[in-house]
């Protein structure tokens, strides 16, 4: 594997109450610009090219939709409680904080530090000519040209840069995925929100397209087409979504509603207005969390940091509703968290800009760029929402998949469960070749939800 030589950059910055710090010390990197090797005490480990394709742990089946956990036999090598929670402030994001104070029934238990993603041979080629100026930002970071096949920014420069390593970030180039929302209130009540069938495509990573032929119509880098089968009040309703990195290109959402019959635009559904199938209590922008334009806030690359997120969740993704939804906070025991390095960048929102989360903390891990956590803060500057996405690595295929995630809200105690797992068929990557002109179209949307 290629591996490339970076410039040191030291630069320590107070920020929030910590320090973060650029520690690029000419070493050696990784071509997504990850560094290669371990810290100083051993606790995250040197990148070792991570779990081969061949990895077939007990209970693996092939293109089941689910994957065996390669680390079952590992054991916490500490618990992280209410009681012993100043002792690892400075690796916990504010809300993981807050939750281990005001829960204490909510624990993380710190496993070992697996670093177990690689990516395929044909995007190490294109994150090394992303890497070498072919990606650069357009239109202030609002848009991106020239990037393909690959992270777009390997060791990213500012906090644009970062957000669309996560926009960006690799989950296959198509996906089947199935799964629930699951809304649960203060007093512990649970409410199916949504049972949704999806269809995703990302040409950004279409190995038969060159970059010219992706850019042609603005790079369309996701397309979704969403049916709802639970609850029974969304039976038949389904929603498509298009994404550019043009910004020129408006970002897209129609609704197709069983009553009215017919697909409608829906200009609101974008920023922070509330996703109904998570009963309210997700933005459109927390999708993956974050996904859209960036128009509404500055972004700031604060630095890196060694941070204890969530990760390698293979036991999380195969667990049933039933057993992860708990009262205040899904079930910490099938939680796996590891240290690791990640980018923090932060959001401010612009002056004369509305939006209800006025500030935004994103942690994203340095070798799968959608895996971290973030926290936002109110107009008073007061914590109100917290979000985890919990990764895992899909062995066989070479793909970091980070599209799950939980999110709480400190101001009303309720918490929103995203999952694709146990209780659902699971996730498959490219399969059943499509037509993307004609299924990611409002007439594609309209056969997929008439019944």
């Amino acid at each position: 594997m290629n591996l490339r030589n970076i410039s040191a950059v030291v630069i320590m910055m107070a920020a929030f109450g910590f320090t973060a710090t650029f520690a690029f010390a000419d070493e050696e990197r990784l071509p997504w610009g990850a560094l290669k090797a371990g810290n100083q005490d051993g606790s995250i480990p040197a990148y070792t090219g991570g779990l081969p394709d061949t990895t077939r742990p007990a209970g693996f089946k092939k293109d089941s939709g689910f994957w065996a956990d390669p680390f079952a036999d590992d054991k916490p090598l500490y618990t992280i409680t209410g009681a012993n929670v100043d002792q690892y402030a400075d690796k916990l994001s504010e809300a993981t904080r807050e939750l281990l104070k005001r829960f204490p029934s909510y624990k993380v238990d710190v496993y070992p530090t697996r670093r177990s993603v690689a990516y395929p041979d044909w995007q190490i080629e294109h994150m090394e000519q992303n890497a070498a100026g072919r990606c650069t930002l357009i239109e202030g970071g609002l848009g991106v040209a020239g990037c393909f096949g690959g992270v777009p920014f390997p060791n990213p420069k500012n906090g644009y840069e970062a957000m669309w390593n996560l926009q960006l970030a690799y989950k296959g180039a198509s996906a089947w995925t199935y799964g629930q929302g699951w809304y649960v209130d203060a007093s512990g009540s649970k409410v199916l929100t949504a049972e949704v069938n999806n269809r995703n495509q990302n040409d950004y990573y279409n190995k038969d397209l060159t970059p010219e032929q992706f850019y042609a119509d603005g790079g369309l880098y996701l397309a979704n087409n969403s049916t709802y089968s639970a609850p029974a009040r969304n039976v038949g309703e389904g929603n498509l979504q298009k994404k550019y990195l043009d910004p020129s290109k408006p970002d897209r959402t129609w609704n197709y509603s069983p009553g009215q019959r017919r697909v409608r635009l829906s200009p609101d559904a974008a920023y922070d207005f509330p996703i109904a199938t998570s009963g309210g209590a997700m933005l459109y922008d927390e999708i993956f969390m974050f996904s859209g334009k960036m128009d509404r806030y500055d972004w700031k690359l604060v630095g890196t940091k060694e941070m204890i997120i969530p990760y390698n969740n293979y036991r999380w993704f195969n667990t049933k509703a039933e057993e992860m939804l708990r009262k205040d906070h899904p079930n910490p025991d099938v939680m796996r968290w590891e240290l690791h390095r990640v980018y923090v960048v932060e959001a401010t929102l612009k002056q004369g800009q509305r939006h209800v989360v006025a500030k935004r903390r994103f942690y994203l891990d340095e070798d799968a760029n959608a895996a971290g956590m973030m926290d936002g803060w109110d107009a008073s500057g007061k914590l109100s929402r917290g979000a985890w996405s919990p990764a895992l690595y899909a062995y066989d295929k070479r793909i970091p998949y980070a599209s799950t995630l939980w999110l709480y809200e400190f101001n009303t105690g309720v918490y929103y469960h995203s999952s694709i797992g146990a209780d659902h068929k699971g996730l498959f990557f490219e399969t059943d070749a499509v037509d993307r002109d004609v299924f990611y179209s409002p007439e594609g949307l309209a056969r997929r939800t008439q019944r």
